[in-house]
């Protein structure tokens, strides 16, 4: 356990005093440590495990830690065993203020010779336990209004452990549907927590098939999430202490997917060379380009819009740039933000760009086409721009380098002026 980490990112003993945490799957691994990480910080924590060697392994390791830990075994696909779960828990400590759905099962092999026996089970625990442990645990939160609901995703669409990946994709929508049925007031949260590539026992067991599935060596494969800060894999305490920062901190969190690597970035735990602020922008004015006096008709407006192009393919480098594992939320957050994929961006941009660049040659048969447009294009224009006012001050925090933050800033900067002049330039155009 990360104790240092923990006190480093402004936790203590007292954080999660009087909250009782409930997390599957931790007798071993990230749930392991992240057991213990919130048993540190004050809560009591129920351990649901399966296994009747590591989950008893978990309670002690705790107590011994001076912590308050309840193990009980537990079969989350199975609808009474979580009954009973909710039972034994609510004895001890008369609540659950904090569920995360961590347990999970993986089967290594092609779509074709894996056994939909595998698919079934799979998919059994890591998302049908989810369901079941939501709904046996989520109506007290609400009539308490207080909780925390926690999902754990991965990448997607990754080869020879399809129903794994599958399932979690499925949590990952899973916790958007919860977190958008919840009203404002319900005081509950919800998030969804991508760790990245971490070392744990179950991907060391993965070390024995994914490699040489994927014509890898064991080496390429550690290195496959490009781990920021790290080279190779994450150590699962840190991983699980940047976890339990979002968990202490869920209400920020609420409706998103988050990491342990950017609290820890930001405490100065760990050193993010952070691509996605913009700092490969070919240049980085701190104005958008401006217009040429006597130029056709939408003039301006096609040099912004091919300036947009480029912004857009920077994005699309940047996110291209990450890791497997993060890769996959980091695209999900800025479509969240913006409304539009990073490639749906990029063909609006071209199409724009060519649109724009014809305009002044057939006024009349484009205009009206244009204008049909123009509320869309504002709004989302408006919610670009936004996202990139977001990153500049996101990289306050993530970039501790003084020149380099500068650097980034100032892309960043260009950038969103770029977007809110185009928008500008559409309505003098189309208005």
């Amino acid at each position: 356990m990360r104790i240092d980490f923990l006190q480093q990112m402004g936790l203590n003993e007292k954080s999660l005093r009087g909250k009782v945490a409930l997390v599957t799957g931790s007798g071993r691994g990230i749930g392991q440590e992240l057991a213990r990480a919130l048993a540190w910080l004050g809560a009591k924590v129920v351990i649901a495990e399966i296994d009747s060697i590591t989950g008893p392994e978990t309670e002690r390791l705790i107590q011994a830690e001076g912590g308050e830990a309840l193990f009980v075994q537990t079969d989350i696909a199975n609808e009474a065993s979580v009954a009973s779960l909710k039972e034994q828990a609510e004895a001890a400590y008369g609540k659950v203020d904090i569920l995360v759905n961590n347990a999970v099962v993986t089967a290594f092999g092609s779509i074709l010779e894996l056994p939909l026996e595998a698919w079934d089970t799979t998919h059994a625990v890591n998302l049908r336990g989810a369901v079941i442990g939501i709904r046996t645990f989520l109506p007290a939160m609400l009539e308490r209004r207080e909780g925390t609901v926690v999902m754990v995703t991965s990448a997607e669409g990754m080869g020879y452990a399809a129903p794994y990946f599958s399932s979690k994709t499925a949590l990952r929508s899973l916790a958007f549907s919860l977190a958008a049925e919840l009203e404002e007031d319900s005081g509950v949260s919800v998030f969804i927590f991508g760790p990245g590539m971490v070392d744990t026992p179950g991907f060391r067991e993965s070390l024995d098939e994914m490699p040489r599935r994927m014509g890898l060596t064991p080496y390429e494969f550690t290195h496959l999430g490009a781990n920021a800060g790290y080279d190779g894999l994450m150590p699962a305490e840190d991983c699980a202490a940047g976890f339990a920062y979002g968990i202490v901190h869920a209400r920020d969190y609420h409706g998103q997917i988050t990491d342990a690597f950017r609290p820890l970035s930001m405490a100065g735990l760990i050193h993010v060379q952070h691509t996605t602020a913009g700092a490969s922008d070919r240049q980085s004015p701190s104005a958008a380009p401006t217009p040429v006096a006597g130029a056709a008709p939408g003039a301006d407006a096609v040099q912004l819009s091919q300036e947009l192009q480029e912004i857009m393919a920077g994005v699309e480098r940047e996110t291209n740039e990450l890791g497997v594992f993060q890769r996959a939320w980091v695209a999900r957050m800025f479509q969240q933000r913006t409304g539009l994929t990073v490639d749906d961006w990029l063909r609006t941009a071209r199409d724009l760009s060519a649109e724009l660049a014809t305009f002044h040659l057939s006024r009349k048969e484009n205009l009206e086409k244009l204008q049909s447009r123009l509320p869309w294009l504002r709004a989302s224009l408006t919610r670009l721009a936004d996202n990139f006012h977001t990153n500049s001050k996101e990289a306050k925090g993530w970039i501790k380098d003084p020149e380099a933050l500068q650097v980034a800033l100032r892309a960043l900067e260009h950038r969103e002026k770029t977007v809110r002049a185009l928008s500008q330039a559409l309505d003098e155009l189309l208005g």
